[in-house]
């Protein structure tokens, strides 16, 4: 029987609900009632919270790429400028946090955010995020170092966050990276991104 569309817990569930439903379905093949399913709630207990279909993707994109943030925020030496040390950390958490949650990855890897306006601009603040946190590793903000130096650091960096974006759907079943050993490539990841900030 469906719960009560007040509680405060509904949002998260329905929230983890979407999560899985999109990861599994996609968007355009998901529905609002695939999502009511899910969570075991009323329809009507889904529109109590979220204005649709978009809005609800929305949610879950956020909620995933807020996860994200955690596990690295977890792991970063912020406070230590120029320690690029933090930064196999940052790729093992994210490693770890992918295999343990395969319905958020596929969220975030596969299905991707830009499927509706709401949920690009979520990527759109993540992405803008780990560029600027990354420019920690160089020791200075962009806005301190040389012009010159500064467009260098950007593409770099942009480049090593979008190649680490890029690695988790070719190494999720299915992928073409699926075959190789996990170990074997987390250690390669991690040698491509170091060699991309140390030639800055």
């Amino acid at each position: 029987m469906p719960r009560p569309a007040h509680r405060p817990s509904r949002r998260d569930e329905i929230i983890d609900a979407a999560i899985s439903v999109f990861a599994r379905q996609g968007y355009a093949e998901a529905s609002v009632s695939d999502v009511a399913a899910g969570a075991e709630v009323a329809v009507t207990a889904v529109y109590y919270h979220f204005a649709g279909k978009d809005d609800l993707y929305g949610a879950a994109i956020a909620k995933v790429f807020s996860s994200i943030d955690e596990v690295v925020s977890a792991v970063r030496a912020d406070d230590v400028p120029g320690d690029d040390t933090s930064l196999g950390g940052v790729i093992d958490a994210v490693w770890e946090w992918v295999d343990a949650n395969p319905d958020a990855a596929t969220l975030a890897y596969v299905h991707g955010p830009g499927v509706t306006r709401q949920a690009a601009a979520h990527r759109e603040e993540f992405d803008a995020l780990h560029v600027r946190r990354a420019f920690s590793y160089l020791g200075q903000p962009a806005e301190e170092l040389p012009a010159g130096r500064r467009g260098t650091a950007m593409i770099a960096l942009r480049t090593m966050i979008d190649f680490m974006i890029a690695i988790h759907p070719m190494r999720m079943p299915g992928g073409p990276l699926n075959v190789y050993p996990s170990g074997e490539l987390r250690a390669a990841v991690k040698d491509v991104s170091t060699r991309l900030v140390h030639t800055i």
